[in-house]
């Protein structure tokens, strides 16, 4: 066991632990009322002052915790799916569906399990359901499944709501409970919002969130407040399950429950919910509100009360207290307060005799050795289009469902997108920085080891707070723009990452040309690695609507509507193939900007402009071929290139960046004369395609094995080596 750990021991110890209890077990036989008046409120004090003692020792005021002010949206109402997982809880469900059903919330949906229940339970859910039809479904197992966490997940995989609401069946609620923490969502950083909680049975409240929680010193549990997970965890969640009722949150609806989460309820009884918290928060920010109540029905001969008696309660303790030390940074301090805690429960409750057995249980030098994962801040330049743009959004989202720590920080430095928004999963948090002194507040508050950043202009901001925080790490992404940006910009922008960057990725060799013309140096610190895109759902646009006939060959164009993309030479090729063409061309040009509102009113019919759209793969389906008519310099690595192939479709492209190694076999690389697209070369190309059906199936057979190699999760992991091991 560490030093640490040893000194903080001997100063807590259990010798005097030993003689609180002896106390506590002289009151309990000779002063009862003395006990109950007097020494319990002391030792709560007692412990309250130790365990604050323990977390704050050796912190600067600066370090106190600092509230997460909550960013607040008018008119916001996402949907809400009410889950309520029942199993023999006739007696109960009456109350718990009325307080359901009067919410003063209004836009949710009500999704009601049955685990093969004995007693007259679906009668009642039945009931229900016909009462309130318009926004109620009933989904009954014949077999019971064993374990409420696969009611869970039944009720996950069913949902429809932006957020959700596991209302157990035998709690009830305020009738505001949705009302007051719903809007807490509108902040994109909030991942779970919570309120207090009264512990009920046979009619009495026997216990309140505010006594439960009296030992944490962190938290006023009387008033509103927001903090990042990363603050949450540190100050008290690692210690002890803060949220005692899964009935009393709200949470974003997570797309999948995570392998790790899902081995981790095979082997709970009673902390799955406590570790699957842990998980959905990370990277985000918590809320609490005492504003609206939770009422949790404590049952006398109770499983969990049961479990509390097993040592398996000790062990899921220990798997807790391994997930926190995997995915959190929280000081070896904090898992001994929780070893506290526990000791607590084994002497009184448990009945155990010596700490030795306690920590043949809960392994603490296991914990203590235990890989922390780092905390990844994914800086945007802005949320629109672009490959240094939604690249990173695909990333981050790959290494949440790796099960990283990773928030979405938005620059604001130019305007934001809806469509580009939704590209980012929206359990993967996301802060707006509105002033870019606020950085440095940022990384503290989420903690963050690494930011890793894709422009130019964030690649700067960034580098002065690296410079000031010797342990975190800069990545920077190399998207084109170094090449393509003013030489005196670029050599302002070299000197300053030039003291923060650990390692630069480059997706193409061009990319490094900026660096050699300005003697940079340092080559150990470059790294080439592609880009990668999900796989997704695809729903080909019908050619009908876009008055496309169905008999032609059509081209995708998918890029910023900017002159350099070649949206003119691309108009001008297709023109001139079909004069020379059998089979009639068609072009689809998917995007927006200057060329799209300048050439909108003025094509010919077989040019099908639509604007931007976020589903391009469902055009590009629609096509037979991804055109990329390119002039742009700073072209590095095409998404469009992975796109059409991840659509089944090759491609056709100007010879850029990494153009023709992404493409290899599976399309046609041309070469641009004087800088321009050669407007025969292209209509020639597309003019065989159109006409010559083994000529375009030859490429076209190609493309399931050269999409291959953008998988997300192989690039993912590549970066992820890199957060990992650089310097």
């Amino acid at each position: 066991m560490g030093l640490k750990i040893k000194i903080y021991r001997a100063l807590t110890g259990t010798t005097i632990r030993n003689f609180v209890q002896r106390v506590d077990n002289f009151c309990a036989e000779n002063l009862p009322t003395f006990r109950k008046k007097i020494f319990f409120p002391l030792k709560a004090w007692a412990k309250s002052a130790l365990l604050k003692f323990s977390m704050t020792r050796g912190k600067s005021s600066e370090q106190a915790l600092k509230p997460w002010k909550v960013f607040s949206r008018e008119n916001f109402s996402p949907l809400v799916s009410v889950i309520v997982p029942n199993f023999n809880h006739e007696p109960f469900l009456r109350e718990r569906l009325q307080t359901i059903y009067a919410q003063t919330y209004k836009n949710f949906e009500v999704i009601l399990l049955d685990d093969a229940s004995t007693d007259l339970s679906r009668e009642i859910l039945r009931e229900f359901q016909n009462l309130h039809a318009d926004k109620t479904r009933v989904i009954f197992n014949e077999k019971n499944s064993g374990s409420v966490f696969n009611q869970w997940r039944k009720g996950l995989e069913a949902a429809h709501g932006d957020l959700i609401w596991i209302a157990e069946s035998d709690d009830f609620s305020a009738e505001n409970f949705l009302a007051e923490l719903v809007s807490a969502f509108a902040d994109d950083a909030i991942q779970l919002a919570f309120c207090r909680t009264d512990f009920f049975q046979d009619g009495q409240t026997i216990f309140t969130t505010e006594q439960y929680l009296a030992d944490l010193p962190a938290f006023d549990w009387k008033k509103k407040f927001a903090v990042t997970a990363a603050d949450f965890v540190a100050q008290g969640f690692a210690i002890k399950n803060i949220i005692p009722n899964v009935s009393s949150v709200l949470f974003r609806r997570p797309k999948n429950i995570r392998a790790e989460i899902a081995e981790l309820w095979q082997q709970m009884k009673l902390c799955g919910d406590w570790a699957f918290y842990l998980d959905i928060i990370k990277g985000g920010c918590v809320y609490y509100s005492p504003h609206a109540t939770n009422f949790y029905r404590v049952h006398k001969n109770s499983t969990s009360l049961a479990i509390q008696r097993e040592p398996r309660y000790f062990h899921e303790h220990e798997l807790i207290a391994e997930f926190v030390a995997k995915n959190y940074r929280v000081p070896a301090e904090i898992h001994e307060a929780h070893f506290q805690k526990l000791e607590e429960h084994f002497f009184g409750y448990y009945g155990g005799k010596n700490s030795e057995e306690l920590e043949k249980l809960f392994d603490m030098e296991k914990i203590l050795s235990v890989e922390r994962k780092p905390n990844i801040l994914m800086s945007v330049f802005s949320l629109t289009i672009g490959g240094g743009e939604t690249f990173p959004l695909t990333l981050a989202n790959e290494l949440s469902r790796k099960g990283f720590a990773v928030t979405v920080l938005d620059f604001q430095m130019a305007d934001d997108l809806p469509e580009v928004r939704r590209k980012l999963d929206a359990t993967v948090p996301l802060v707006k920085l509105n002033n870019t002194d606020g950085l440095a507040t940022i990384v503290e508050q989420f903690k963050i080891d690494v930011i890793h950043t894709h422009h130019g202009a964030v690649d700067e901001v960034t580098s002065y707070v690296v410079e000031n925080i010797p342990e975190l790490r800069h990545v920077v992404t190399l998207h084109g723009m170094y090449e393509a940006t003013d030489e005196d910009y670029l050599k302002k922008i070299l000197e300053r990452v030039k003291k923060s960057v650990n390692a630069f990725v480059y997706i193409a060799e061009k990319n490094l040309t900026p660096f050699k013309r300005n003697n940079f140096g340092n080559e150990k610190i470059f790294h080439k690695i592609g880009n990668g895109l999900d796989l997704e759902t695809i729903n080909p646009v019908p050619r009908a609507e876009l008055n496309i006939p169905a008999d032609s060959f059509v081209a995708c164009v998918v890029s910023r509507a900017i002159a350099p993309k070649g949206w003119q030479a691309a108009i001008e090729a297709v023109k001139l193939a079909n004069k020379n063409s059998r089979r009639r061309i068609d072009l689809i040009l998917v995007g927006a900007g200057e060329m799209y509102d300048k050439l909108k009113d003025h094509v010919d019919e077989f040019v099908h402009m639509v604007g931007f759209k976020s589903n391009v793969r469902d055009y590009l389906a629609t096509a037979d071929v991804g055109l990329l008519p390119s002039e742009y310099a700073g072209e590095s690595f095409p998404l469009l290139i992975i796109d059409s192939f991840f659509s089944g479709r090759p491609v056709v492209s100007s010879n850029l960046g990494e153009v023709p190694a992404m493409v290899e076999d599976a399309g046609i690389v041309f070469d641009l004369v004087n800088g321009k697209v050669p407007i025969h070369t292209l209509a020639e190309i597309l003019c065989t395609l159109a006409n010559d059906p083994i000529a375009y199936e030859k490429i076209r057979s190609r493309v399931a094995d050269v999409a291959e190699k953008f998988s997300i999760d192989s690039v993912a992991e590549k970066y992820i080596a890199i957060y990992q091991n650089a310097p």
